[in-house]
This record gives structure tokens, C-alpha cells and sequence, in this order.
């Protein structure tokens, strides 16, 4: 999930108006740019982290938000552009915390799973939150191991928690506040750059 910013034409009138310092202006708008990805990042984090009921430590740890600050002339690019990324696939339970088993299911952080419990799978390095599930099937597939096609399967689903939703209206509710924040850090860095600075 990506959300994509266009400032140029922002940019562009920007740079137009104050002609007669361009080199003012455009250290005027790198440091905006700066300032303002930081601040989508830190949103982003905060906003999420809300709406999951998770630590922003455990997104951040996971990598699932990342913003990017293009200049002219970076990845082939004649523009600025400010890329947002949210990484949106599920997330396992035993990422979120610790997982503690109890006599009624597993406790992951803030949440609990009833009538879950831990395992540890073969090639897992750690427990992992498992749940029987009501209705299954074996599968017929091929083997890891003797590379035959058979019918295999357990009634087991890995416990995971889901993102998207959450991560698509983050980016809705986002892409209004960047702009008014970046017209307010233009408006500062202009009036450092031309009043304050020497």
C-alpha cells in the first residue's frame, strides 16, 4: 500500500516566486521536504499504532512503514516526491508481544486469543499463537520432504492480526494533513530563509 504525493506544482509556483533567490528557496523547500516526511512517518506510526491496539516499537521493529524523500534527479525523477509506504500483510501474534499461555487461550500483548495455544513449529525459531480451526480439509499437495503429491494438511490457523483496513484509512485521513503541513513548514523555512538567515 503506497501513498504517492505530488508537490510539484507547489513546488514549482513556489520556485517562481521567489526567482531572484533560487538557491534560498530551494534549501527553503529540501529542509520542508525533510521535516514533513519525518512528520507523515511519525503520524503514520502513531496513527496505526492506535487504531491495532499494538506499540509503534513493534511496527517500527517490523518494518511495515517506511517514507521516502525524492529529490530532482534521484531515481530518474525531475520532481520531488514523497513516497509512503505501509507495509500491509497481516501480522502474526507472537510479533506483538511476548506470548504467555493461560488455562482459557494466549495473551500477546493487549490482546487475547481464547482457546488458542503456543507451538513451535519445526523450522520456527520461537512459539507461534495456533488455533484449531471448526471446519478444515486435508489438502493435496506435494511434500517438502519426499516430493510426492499426497493429501496433507492439519487443523491448525496461525492467530494473525489484520492491517489493511486500518492502513488505508490512515493514508485517507493523511493526505489532506500533509499538505496543509507542508504549506505551514514552506511558510517557516521561507521566513527563516529570507528573514533570519544571512
Amino acid at each position: 500500500m503506497k501513498l504517492d504525493l505530488d508537490l510539484d506544482s507547489t513546488v514549482d509556483e513556489l520556485i517562481e516566486q521567489f526567482d531572484h533567490a533560487p538557491k534560498k528557496v530551494s534549501k527553503a523547500i529540501a529542509r520542508s521536504l525533510r521535516k514533513l516526511s519525518r512528520f507523515a512517518e511519525r503520524r503514520i506510526l502513531r496513527e496505526l499504532a492506535r487504531q491495532q491496539s499494538i506499540s509503534q516499537k513493534v511496527l517500527k521493529s517490523l518494518g511495515r512503514v517506511r517514507v521516502s524523500l525524492y529529490q530532482p534527479g534521484d531515481r530518474a525523477g525531475q520532481n520531488y516526491s514523497l513516497i509512503i509506504w505501509i507495509g500491509a500483510l497481516d501480522i502474526p501474534a507472537h510479533y506483538l508481544s511476548k506470548p504467555v499461555q493461560t488455562k482459557r487461550g494466549v495473551r500477546t500483548g493487549r490482546r487475547f486469543w481464547e482457546g488458542a495455544f503456543l507451538m513451535r513449529p519445526v523450522n520456527a525459531t520461537h512459539s507461534m499463537v495456533f488455533e484449531r480451526k471448526d471446519t478444515w480439509q486435508h489438502k493435496f499437495q506435494r511434500s517438502k520432504k519426499s516430493g510426492r503429491m499426497m493429501w496433507m494438511g492439519l487443523p491448525l490457523e496461525k492467530k494473525e492480526i489484520s492491517i489493511w483496513s486500518s492502513a488505508s484509512t490512515v493514508l485517507q485521513q493523511l493526505e489532506p494533513v500533509l499538505l496543509d503541513r507542508f504549506t505551514t513548514l514552506m511558510e517557516q523555512e521561507l521566513n527563516y530563509a529570507f528573514n533570519i538567515e544571512s
